[in-house]
C-alpha cells in the first residue's frame, strides 16, 4: 500500500483551497501508534523516549500506517515535549502514568536560567526524521509538528499532566514573566517548525491541546498573540500551516486562523460555524475518534456528516477531531479512509 500517486498533491492542494487530483485528502491524527500491532511490537524493544530520539526507529514507526491504509498523509514520529525536554527539565514517561518533568518551572529563576542557545542542536534529531521520512515516503506529503506554546507552558510548569492549577496560579502570580515565557515559546515553536520544513515536511501542524484550559478572553490576552506570531513566521517562509485548538473552538472564529491557513476542528466544535465566520479557510477534522468503535455504517455516515457540513468543499482534509484511540480496531481505520475514498 506504500506508494501514492496523487496523495502529496491532493492534500497541499487543500490546504492552499484548490481541487487536488484524484479525490479528497485523508490522514489521522496518531495514525503511527499504539493501535497498530506493528508499532506495539516495535514499543516492546524500546522506551518511548529512546523510539523518539532515533530517527531510523521513528522513519520506521511513520511508514507503518502506509503500508497498511490510503493515505495522502504522514507526520513525523515525535512528540510535543520535545522542546521542553531540549530546556533540559528532565522529561520522561511513565506507563499509565503520562509525562512529567523532574524539573519543572516554578520560579522567576526558573525561567531565567532556560537555556534557549542550545535549542536547536538538541532538537536535530526531530529533523534528521523528517528528512529521512521524506526521503522514503515520496508519494505522501509529510506533516512536522510542535505543541503550542500554551500547552508547553502548562506542562513546563505544571511538571505533569492534570488540571494545571500549579500552571494557572504561576501566570497569575507572575504575569509578566508568564508572557516573557510564552514570547520565548513562540519562538521556539517557530523556529522549530520552520526547521523540519526545511528538512522536508511539507506542512506543519500546531497542537494547541490544553487551549481549553484558560477562559475565551483570557486565551484571547494571553495567547493569541503567539499564535499568530508563529502563523506570521510561517506565512514569511511560505509554509502551510494547521492549527489544532482542543475544546476551544470558540476561539478560532476569534483568532481569524491566526495565519494559518487552515484550523483543524475538534469534534466538539461545529464544523459548519467556522466556515460561515471564517469563509475559505481550509479545515481538516471534526470526526469524534469514538466513532471508529462503531461500525463500518456509523464511520460511513460520520464522514458523509463532514462532508455535508463543508457543502463538498475541496478544501476540507478528512481526519478526525483529536488522535486515534490506543485500542481502535485497525479494520475500522480502513473503512474511514474509504468512506473518505467513497465520497462523490
Amino acid at each position: 500500500m506504500l506508494p501514492s500517486t496523487h496523495g502529496r498533491a491532493r492534500l497541499l492542494s487543500a490546504l492552499t483551497g484548490q481541487a487536488g487530483p484524484g479525490g479528497r485528502p485523508v490522514w489521522l491524527m496518531r495514525q503511527a501508534g499504539r493501535f497498530l500491532p506493528e508499532y506495539r511490537e516495535l514499543r516492546s524493544k524500546v522506551s518511548f523516549l529512546e523510539l523518539v530520539h532515533d530517527p531510523a526507529l521513528c522513519t520506521e514507526a511513520a511508514l507503518q500506517p502506509l503500508r497498511r491504509f490510503d493515505l495522502d498523509a504522514t507526520i513525523v514520529f515525535s512528540d510535543i515535549l520535545v522542546i521542553p525536554e531540549a530546556l533540559e527539565l528532565g522529561l520522561k514517561f511513565v506507563a499509565g502514568d503520562g509525562p512529567s518533568f523532574d524539573r519543572p518551572v516554578r520560579t522567576e529563576a526558573d525561567v531565567a536560567a532556560l537555556p534557549w542557545s542550545t535549542l536547536a542542536s538538541r532538537l536535530q534529531y526531530v529533523y534528521d526524521a523528517v528528512a529521512q521520512l521524506r526521503a522514503a515516503a515520496s508519494g505522501h506529503a509529510v506533516f512536522g509538528f510542535a505543541g503550542a506554546p500554551w500547552t508547553l507552558f502548562c506542562y513546563m510548569v505544571e511538571g505533569e499532566g492534570g488540571d494545571f492549577a500549579h500552571a494557572i496560579q504561576f501566570a497569575q502570580q507572575y504575569p509578566d514573566t508568564t508572557r516573557r515565557l510564552l514570547e520565548s515559546l513562540a519562538d521556539a515553536v517557530a523556529d522549530h517548525l520552520i526547521a523540519q520544513s526545511r528538512a522536508g515536511a511539507d506542512a506543519v501542524q500546531l497542537f494547541d491541546t490544553w487551549a481549553g484550559r484558560l477562559d475565551r478572553s483570557r486565551y484571547m490576552e494571553l495567547v493569541a498573540p503567539g499564535l499568530r506570531r508563529i502563523g506570521a513566521r510561517l506565512e514569511d517562509a511560505a509554509i502551510p500551516g494547521v492549527l489544532f485548538l482542543r475544546g476551544a473552538g470558540d476561539r478560532i472564529a476569534d483568532l481569524g486562523g491566526a495565519g494559518f491557513p487552515c484550523v483543524s476542528v475538534d469534534a466538539t466544535t461545529d464544523l459548519a460555524a467556522v466556515l460561515r465566520a471564517l469563509p475559505g479557510i481550509s479545515t481538516q477534522g471534526n470526526v469524534d475518534p469514538t466513532v471508529l468503535f462503531n461500525g463500518t455504517e456509523a464511520i460511513h455516515a460520520a464522514v458523509r456528516g463532514v462532508y455535508e457540513a463543508t457543502g463538498g468543499a475541496d478544501n476540507h482534509i478528512y481526519n478526525l477531531g483529536h488522535g486515534l484511540l490506543p485500542t481502535t480496531p485497525p479494520a475500522a481505520v480502513g473503512d474511514f479512509v474509504q468512506a473518505v475514498r467513497s465520497l462523490s
